[in-house]
């Protein structure tokens, strides 16, 4: 049967409406081995949520290096086309009861197609991200490459397509105690991101999550995740299950 849970990150993360049948491989202790799904999903969402340092802060992080890492008049077109650009930076953060960081690595080109007009800038990411919230913490490897199409100011949004990439250890708290390592993989199509506040209104996301318990045992869960609009989006996992996240 399918079921509905509400995942609001951040202070209201405790309100997952429906709770995971327990695990027959659990053990008597307190302590999990089993990778429930409901922990795969909220790795996933803390992957996503820029409460977190996420896929949509880092894809913002790329916006904003277009419009403000500049020294002329923070325009795209200020980059020359072609021309590969790179910088470096540490970021931290905190909302509500989640903290992250991140030492990342950034590579760009703008393209500018058959003119001399920026079209589309192609992001490369690189380094090591964080985060610790009251269902989960993570100590992750992250990579990403990002396209971000309709640079022209004449557009009023941003259109992105990506793969992101969050390798690494979690240590769940979602049931009992619980701690496992995964690869997180998003693959985007035609994410719509507002220029005017950098707000994602559209767009899906293959979300794969493969996780290795402590009892050596491989879990691989998957799901699409839709963007709705207003710092929403909506899991929907192989099983049908879906979670319904806000940030």
């Amino acid at each position: 049967m399918k079921r509905s849970n509400l995942m609001m990150l951040g202070l209201a993360i405790l309100a997952l409406s429906v709770a995971s049948c327990s695990k027959d491989d659990d053990s008597n202790d307190g302590t999990e081995t089993a990778i429930t799904e409901e922990e795969a999903a909220e790795a996933m969402a803390m992957a996503v949520s820029p409460e977190s340092g996420g896929m949509v802060e880092q894809t913002n992080q790329a916006i904003y290096t277009l419009e403000e890492d500049n020294s002329a008049s923070n325009k795209a077109e200020d980059y020359e086309c072609g021309v590969e650009y790179g910088s470096s930076y540490n970021i931290a953060g905190q909302s509500g009861s989640i903290t992250y960081s991140a030492s990342l690595v950034w590579s760009w080109i703008i393209d500018c197609g058959t003119g001399i007009i920026p079209s589309a800038a192609d992001f490369d990411l690189t380094g090591t991200s964080s985060y610790d919230g009251p269902r989960i913490s993570s100590e992750a490897n992250t990579s990403a490459s990002i396209n971000i199409q309709d640079l022209d100011d004449a557009q009023s949004s941003y259109v992105v397509n990506e793969t992101f990439t969050m390798a690494g250890s979690q240590e769940s708290f979602v049931h009992n105690e619980n701690a496992f390592t995964s690869t997180i993989e998003f693959t985007t199509t035609d994410l719509t991101i507002l220029k005017a506040n950098y707000n994602v209104v559209s767009g899906t996301v293959y979300a794969s999550f493969v996780g290795k318990a402590s009892n050596g045992n491989t879990y691989d869960y998957s799901g699409t995740l839709v963007f709705t609009g207003n710092q929403t989006a909506i899991l929907t996992m192989g099983s049908g299950n879906t979670y319904d996240l806000a940030w």
